[in-house]
């Protein structure tokens, strides 16, 4: 079985290379600076809050990544595990904006966005997050899907869910 640390970081990295999506996720830090606020959530005891704790607290606009589990089986002869990632979407402030990006639009962006390194002119035009191999050892994801959820000041959010089959045993 792959380490699945590994592949929640490779996650965020793809979608960091979705040029739109990075834009949409970006903010000025403390000193100014440009921030691409597209995290991974690694459950590590005593240098985290939980995970709960985490989705609450997330900045506007951001979104997080967090492994929640995998499961074994024989699926289709060669794949014996499909683990599971939730994507945390919390949008930007739309108020005042001639173009907000709202959740439809950032749901669109991850699923159809190109990923990879840009060209010599700055395009990215890799194929999208829906057909590349995420990490070594894994197959393309099952089809992602989204739902609408509250945090607990009622507050609206999306939450998104990557199924990717691993190849194997590894």
């Amino acid at each position: 079985m792959l380490n699945t640390s590994a592949v929640t970081d490779a996650i965020v990295t793809a979608l960091k290379t979705i040029t739109e999506l990075a834009a949409a996720m970006t903010a000025l830090d403390a000193t100014g600076a440009p921030v691409v606020r597209i995290t991974a959530f690694h459950y590590l005891l005593g240098q985290e809050h939980r995970h709960a704790e985490a989705v609450y607290a997330m900045p506007a606009p951001s979104m997080l990544v967090a492994w929640e589990g995998s499961k074994g089986g024989n699926f289709d002869g060669q794949t014996i595990w499909k683990h599971r990632w939730g994507i945390y979407y919390r949008m930007g402030n739309a108020a005042g904006l001639e173009t907000p990006v709202g959740y439809e639009d950032l749901w669109a962006l991850t699923c159809n966005g190109a990923t990879g390194a840009p060209d010599k002119t700055g395009a990215v035009t890799g194929p999208n997050i829906r057909n590349i191999q995420i990490a070594t050892g894994l197959d393309i994801m099952d089809t992602p899907s989204i739902d609408h959820a509250l945090d607990e000041d009622l507050i609206d959010r999306f939450k998104a869910v990557f199924i990717i089959p691993e190849i194997g045993d590894n």
